[in-house]
Formats: C-alpha cells, sequence, structure tokens
C-alpha cells in the first residue's frame, strides 16, 4: 500500500512546513489498513520517523479531537502516548501526524507495570463526569456532556445514543424493548455507585495497549472522557485481555468496590452496542446475551 503522485506530495509538503525542510523527499511506507483509517511511517535516514493516519477530507474533525484526547492521556506520566505532531485537511484527506513508536505487544512481564499505570491515569479526576467536548468511540461520534451524576451520565451519554442508532440500523423490536426496559431499571438499582469522576482511555481493548522498546505502557486511540475506571477494565477484558498480574497491580493501588461484577456486563453493553452499530449483525449475539444477563440481575 502507497501513496502516490499529488496526495503523497501534498502530504510531505505540509509535513515539511510542521517538522521542517529536512523531512523534503521523506518515504511513505504503508503500515496498515483498518476500517477508518490507512496507516504510513514516513521515514528518512537521520530523522525521526514520523506515524501519520489517512482518512477521508470529513475525518479532520475526528483527528482533532484524537489529538486532544491524547494530550489528555499525557498527564499520566506512567504511561507513554505518542505526541501529536500535528493534523490537517488537504484536498482530498485529512491527516494526523504522531510520533513514531516501535511498539511491542503487551506480555506477561509488563502486565503489572501496566496495570500500576492504569490505575495512575485513573487517578486524575474531574468535578463532574463527560468532557468539554464530543470525541468518537471507533467512528461512532460520543457524547460527553457534562454530569454530576454518574449513571445519568451513562443512561443519557452512552446507552441512549446507542440505542437509538441499533433501532436505525434495523435491531429487531424486542431486542430493542429489552433496552428499554434495562433504560428505566438503572437509576433506582444502581444510582448508589457514584465514582469519583476519573479521566479514562474509554476504548482500552488489547488492541490499544502496547509497550515501547523500554517495556514502558503505551496508550493509543483514545476515546477519552472522565467516568468510571471499571469501564476500561471491563473493556480490556472484551477481546482477550492482559493477565491476571495486570488487575491485580491496579487493584493494589485503587481496590476494587461492591458490584463491580454487576458493573461489568453494563459497561460492556456499551461496547457491543458500538460494535453492532459500526459492524453489524455478528455482535448481535452479545448484544442479546448481555442484555439477558443484566435484565435477570436487576429484576
Amino acid at each position: 500500500m502507497m501513496l502516490r503522485g499529488a496526495t503523497a506530495e501534498a502530504i510531505l509538503s505540509w509535513l515539511t512546513e510542521c517538522l521542517g525542510p529536512d523531512y523534503h523527499g521523506a518515504d511513505i511506507r504503508g503500515s496498515g489498513a483498518g476500517c477508518i483509517n490507512d496507516t504510513y511511517e514516513v521515514s528518512k535516514a537521520g530523522l525521526d520517523s514520523v506515524f501519520i493516519k489517512v482518512g477521508a477530507p470529513g475525518q479532520w474533525e475526528m483527528y482533532q479531537v484524537e489529538a486532544r484526547g491524547l494530550r489528555l492521556l499525557a498527564r499520566c506520566d506512567a504511561v507513554r502516548v505518542p505526541a501529536v505532531l500535528g493534523c490537517t485537511q488537504l484536498m482530498d484527506c485529512a491527516v494526523l501526524a504522531l510520533e513514531f513508536i516501535p511498539l511491542r505487544s503487551l506480555r506477561a512481564g509488563h502486565e503489572r507495570r501496566f496495570g500500576a499505570a492504569l490505575a495512575e491515569l485513573h487517578d486524575i479526576t474531574a468535578d463532574q463526569f463527560g468532557l468539554d467536548h464530543n470525541n468518537y468511540i471507533g467512528r461512532t461520534h460520543q457524547i460527553n456532556e457534562p454530569d454530576l451524576d454518574w449513571w445519568h451520565f451513562y443512561r443519557q451519554c452512552r446507552l441512549l445514543p446507542q440505542r437509538k442508532l441499533a433501532q436505525a440500523r434495523g435491531m429487531r423490536q424486542g431486542l430493542l424493548q429489552d433496552l428499554d426496559q434495562l433504560l428505566e431499571r438503572l437509576p433506582g438499582r444502581l444510582a448508589e455507585h457514584q465514582p469519583r469522576p476519573a479521566l479514562v482511555h474509554g476504548d482500552l481493548w488489547s488492541g490499544n495497549m502496547a509497550v515501547d522498546s523500554d517495556g514502558r505502557p503505551t496508550l493509543f486511540d483514545p476515546a477519552v472522557y472522565y467516568g468510571d475506571g471499571e469501564t476500561d477494565l471491563a473493556m480490556s477484558r472484551m477481546f482477550g485481555g492482559p493477565g491476571q498480574a495486570f488487575y491485580d497491580a491496579y487493584h493494589r493501588i485503587r481496590p476494587p468496590l461492591p458490584d463491580a461484577e454487576l458493573r461489568r456486563p453494563l459497561y460492556d453493553l456499551y461496547h457491543w452496542l458500538n460494535h453492532f452499530n459500526m459492524f453489524g449483525v455478528g455482535y448481535l449475539g452479545q448484544v442479546e446475551l448481555t442484555l439477558q444477563v443484566l435484565l435477570r440481575e436487576l429484576t
């Protein structure tokens, strides 16, 4: 996968404006393609490599809020986050330029350090849940309207928007009714759990966790807001997450709260709904199973 012609020239011209004329004539080499972006490494002998995401012109706003999210995560000294080098909208594409970090997969030997680092991230707090701007979870718009009540925020800004999208995507009526029942029961049963608003990554599956060459925990592709730290822990388990040492290290710093296991499927539900809304019926079974568990527990 190569960027060619006018697009590659426009990107390199912009990079030289951001980083200096030495990047003129650098190589742009494909490093992967996802459902949202194509990614590339920009390299030249004697210079630091640059990681770029390239998408449709309309993704410029998405890249802007991603950059803001990375800067928020960088407030935590315990984690490494790629530095934001620039973001632009060109004639036929949007581009986000980041520090290139050679990454390694999270292995057993890194888990304790990573769990402790995540706990330190969650020690960064705010007075309200949400954020001062909206952002994205994958390619889905994520509403972050500030709120003093956690369950009101979670209902209004997380589950309700996904429910509306699911209806538009053709989710069958029976499942929508189950989801409506759950939304009605949330405030009464779970209102006592009001955690302190913690800075969360927001999309902490295993693919967004890695370590650098020194073994330092590294985070990227954020969907940040101030919420319940348990949401990150729940997401980390959904697609084959780290081992128990990760969670033990986390809980040595932030001990688990009562009924955490009851809340876990509720936090999973947001992501299962989002995956259904982005990718289709392959995730419908997980939505249905999670709703069954929650409705049984909340009866």
